[in-house]
Formats: C-alpha cells, structure tokens, sequence
C-alpha cells in the first residue's frame, strides 16, 4: 500500500458540478474541500459526499490556493478544480507511481478538456499537462499572478500519462464570462511587468492565435469543437490585448494626457 493522498479542491459556487469530482476521487484518503464563500449549496453537497468543508478567505488565486493547499493532513496532495474528474486510469497511475516513488516530489498530468462531453485532443489545449501532484514537505505551492496559478516542489518532477478529465465551460456565457475574466486579469499582469499594448497585438494576433490552434496545432481534427476551442483561444488574446491598450491609456489619464 501506498502512502496516504489528501486530494485538495478550492471552490467557490459549484454544486452544478462538483459532484462528479468529488465522486472521481473517493479512492483518495481525505478529501478536503476549501470554499472561498458559496451560497449555492457547495458546502452541504460536499459534505453530504464525505468531504471536509472549510471556509477560507479569497485573497486572489495564488495566496486562496496556498491556504488551501495548507489544509490537507497528508504529505501527499493531489490538487483538483470543480471541473475536474479522475478517471479509473489515472487513479490506477497515481497509486502505482506512489507505490515507489523514489526521489520523486511531484508529478505532472495531462488535461484531456472538453466541449461538452466531447474530448479535445488536438490543438492548444492537449495535453495542457501541469504539475497537480506532489509532496508538502518538498514545498509544493502556488505561484503566479493574478491568474493562471501554477504549482511548484523543490525536486524532482515526472510526469504521469493518464489525464485528468477537464470541464471548463458550462456554456458559451460561461466561456465569454471565463475568457473575459482570465484576459484581463493576465492583461493588468502584463502591465504590471512594463508590457504595453499596441494595434498589432489587437488586430494580428488574435489570427495568429486561431491558426495555431486550428491548423499549426490540428485543431481541425477535433472537427466544430476544435474551431470553437480556436475561436475562443483567438478571443482570449484579443481580449487581452485591449485590456492592455485599456490601461496604458488610464495611464496617459492618469499622467494628464
């Protein structure tokens, strides 16, 4: 037998879906759920599965998924978003490779994300593989800016094969309000770091962007999806860059004219 996992999800207003999820990992040894305010029944589901339910603080993306990172009783964390599933497969993986992990302190996993229940597995999104496993007493943490949070150990990292099962988008709104969110809060980053934005980055990369994941990335093989999985890459950059031409002119305003 393995060492024991804490599988650590930071929600806030998912009770639509964080069943599934938490469902995916009963296999885990404690199951920690960090809520950061619901008022839709997110507590009491996740309760009602077995999980332990605690009440934190938003304090932005990095710093809310360190405080909930810090929950979990065991070394090993498994980190998981409301959209997210363990399939069998990867949950045979996970306990094979902690059967002997050696040197090991963490260890990245695909994302196999969907449009509906249709599995992307061309263009910018596959394999989308990110560090999601590893141990606490090798400094697993958060890090970033504003958005796109990313997890780091001090050691050695492998990667596993089997995805984890990604939801993304409840609907298109969900998609626009979720791109709109991300473009600007990676636009002030942007910012912050002395970048400005200008008509090129406005008007030729987005195009730029739907051809990579389109064709350069074979996004054509995904059929309707993979053109809406483009479109919305293609967005997310246009969106970014006028927020970042957003600023820059609050700047000028700022410094009168």
């Amino acid at each position: 037998m393995g060492p024991a996992v804490s599988a650590v999800f930071m929600v806030k207003d998912e009770a639509d879906r964080l069943g599934p999820s938490l469902a995916s990992v009963g296999w885990a040894d404690e199951v920690v759920v960090a809520d950061t305010g619901s008022t839709d029944g997110t507590q009491e589901l996740a309760r009602a599965a077995g999980a332990r339910v605690e009440t934190i603080p938003w304090e932005g993306y990095v710093a809310t998924r360190n405080r909930a990172l810090a929950l979990a009783k065991n070394d090993w964390v498994l980190v998981l978003d409301a959209d997210e599933r363990v399939s069998p497969l990867l949950a045979e993986a996970i306990s094979c490779a902690l059967e002997s992990p050696g040197p090991v302190a963490g260890f990245r996993i695909p994302r196999l994300s969907h449009i509906g229940a249709q599995p992307i597995r061309h263009g910018v999104w596959w394999p989308g593989r990110k560090l999601r496993l590893g141990l606490r007493s090798r400094g697993l943490r958060a890090a970033g800016g504003r958005v796109h949070e990313h997890l780091e150990v001090d050691g050695e990292v492998r990667d596993l094969s089997a995805p984890i099962l990604h939801f993304p988008y409840r609907d298109v709104a969900d998609a626009v309000r979720k791109n709109t969110l991300y473009a600007r809060l990676s636009a002030l980053d942007r910012f912050d770091r002395g970048k400005r934005g200008g008509f090129l980055s406005v008007f030729f990369r987005p195009p730029l962007e739907f051809l990579r994941s389109w064709a350069l990335k074979r996004g054509f093989l995904d059929g309707r999806a993979g053109v809406g999985v483009a479109l919305l890459h293609a967005l997310y950059y246009f969106l970014r860059a006028a927020f970042l031409v957003e600023e820059g002119e609050k700047e000028k305003e700022r410094r009168g004219g």
